[in-house]
C-alpha cells in the first residue's frame, strides 16, 4: 500500500507505506537483497594529475604544485627545464578518484571523478593526462586520461568534472569471499529474527552445511565439499532463497519537508496528548472543538490520515506523534531528522 496525503495549508506529505523499505518489510525477499558478502566489497582509487589545455582557466604561478607536476613530467620525457620556465595557466593539478567494484580484470572501464586542489578558475575544455590511480595498499590498479565533462557555467561545478569509462584497469581487483572454507553474510539491516530466519533457510537448503549466526548481523556458513568445488552454482542458490525478514516497526519523521514515513499498522495506544496549540484525545470517542480533538483512531495511518483533514499545522502533528511518543504509547521507534 503507497498512498500520498496533500494539504494545502502548511504543505504536508503523509506517506504510509506497507512492505517498502527495509524496515516495514512484510512480505518474503529474496537473501541476496537484504545481504552483503562478506569480502565483496566496493574499493576506491586516488590519483593527483594535471589537467592541460585550460586556456588562461587554469593554476596561477602562486600554486607551486602545478610547476612541480609540470616540471617533473618534462624531465620523464627528457626535457630539461627549471620550474621558473613553466608559467603556463592553461594547467591545473586535479585530485582524480574512481570507485571500483569487487570483480574487474585487465581492461576494463570505471567511470572517474575529478576535482581541482588548486586555484584555477575553471577544468572546462580540459583533458587528463595519464593519471596512475591507486589502492589504500598503495598498488597502482588503474591509469586514468581523457576529455572532462564539467558542469554548466555559472552553476558553481566548473571545478569539478567527469570523465565516463575514463580508467582503464591495469590490474585485476578479485574479492577473495571464501577463507578457510568458510562464507560470511552481513545483514544490511541487523536482526536476530531474521538472521535466525536466514541460518534455517540455508540449513533446510543443504543439510550438509553448517550455518550459524553469529549475532543480529552476521552469518557464518562453512562449506561443504560439493560446495567449495563449486561455491558460484551454491551462491547463486543462496541468493535466491527466500525468507519473510522481520524489522522493528518505525515512524520517521522528516521535520524540513513535513513528510512521514510509517507503516500502516503502527499501534497507538489510548491515549491524551497536548501541545502548545492543540489537544488529542486517541482511541476516545466525542466531539471535538477547533483545538481539541476526540479521535478513534488505532495506528498512524488512521491518526495522521484523521489530522490532516483538520486545520493544524505541520509542526503540531509532529510535535502530537513526538508527544505521543515520549508517554510510551507509540509502538514503534521514533526517528526524527
Amino acid at each position: 500500500m503507497l498512498k500520498y496525503i496533500s494539504k494545502k495549508n502548511g504543505v504536508i506529505f503523509v506517506m504510509l507505506i506497507c512492505s517498502v523499505i527495509s524496515i516495514f518489510a512484510a512480505d518474503a525477499v529474496r537473501i541476496k537483497d537484504i545481504v552483503t558478502i562478506c569480502g565483496i566489497r566496493e574499493n576506491q582509487l586516488t590519483g593527483i594529475g594535471l589537467v592541460v589545455g585550460l586556456s588562461g582557466k587554469g593554476d596561477s604561478d602562486k600554486f607551486g604544485l602545478t610547476r612541480k607536476m609540470l616540471h617533473n613530467l618534462t624531465e620523464n620525457y627528457g626535457f630539461s627545464l627549471s620550474e621558473d620556465d613553466l608559467k603556463s595557466k592553461n594547467v591545473a593539478a586535479v585530485m582524480v578518484t574512481a570507485k571500483v567494484n569487487g570483480f574487474l580484470r585487465v581492461g576494463d572501464s570505471v567511470n572517474v571523478s575529478l576535482s581541482s586542489i588548486g586555484d584555477a578558475k575553471s577544468l572546462e575544455g580540459g583533458i587528463l593526462l595519464q593519471t596512475a590511480l591507486k589502492g589504500a595498499d598503495g598498488k597502482i590498479y588503474a591509469a586514468a586520461g581523457g576529455r572532462l565533462i564539467t558542469g554548466k557555467k555559472g552553476s558553481g561545478t566548473e571545478s569539478t568534472g567527469a570523465i565516463p569509462s575514463g580508467a582503464l584497469i591495469e590490474q585485476n581487483i578479485v574479492s577473495d569471499f571464501i577463507n578457510d572454507g568458510k562464507l560470511s553474510l552481513s545483514l544490511k539491516q541487523p536482526d536476530f529474527t531474521t538472521a535466525n530466519a536466514i541460518r534455517t533457510a540455508i540449513i533446510d537448503m543443504n543439510s550438509n552445511l553448517n550455518a550459524e549466526a553469529v549475532d543480529a548481523g552476521l552469518i557464518e556458513i562453512t562449506l561443504d565439499e560439493e560446495s567449495k568445488k563449486d561455491p558460484i552454482s551454491f551462491l547463486s542458490q543462496l541468493e535466491l532463497l527466500t525468507i519473510t525478514p522481520d524489522f522493528s516497526a518505525a515512524v520517521v519523521i522528516d521535520k524540513k519537508s513535513g513528510m512521514i514515513v510509517s507503516g500502516g499498522n503502527v499501534v497507538i495506544q489510548e491515549c491524551s496528548v497536548s501541545t502548545a496549540g492543540v489537544s488529542v484525545n486517541v482511541g476516545k470517542k466525542g466531539k471535538k472543538n477547533d483545538s481539541n480533538f476526540k479521535i478513534k483512531a488505532t495506528t498512524v495511518d488512521e491518526l495522521v490520515e484523521m489530522l490532516n483533514q483538520t486545520k493544524i499545522s505541520t509542526d503540531e502533528i509532529v510535535a502530537l506523534l513526538e508527544a505521543i511518543h515520549q508517554i510510551g504509547a507509540l509502538n514503534a521507534k521514533l526517528i526524527v531528522q
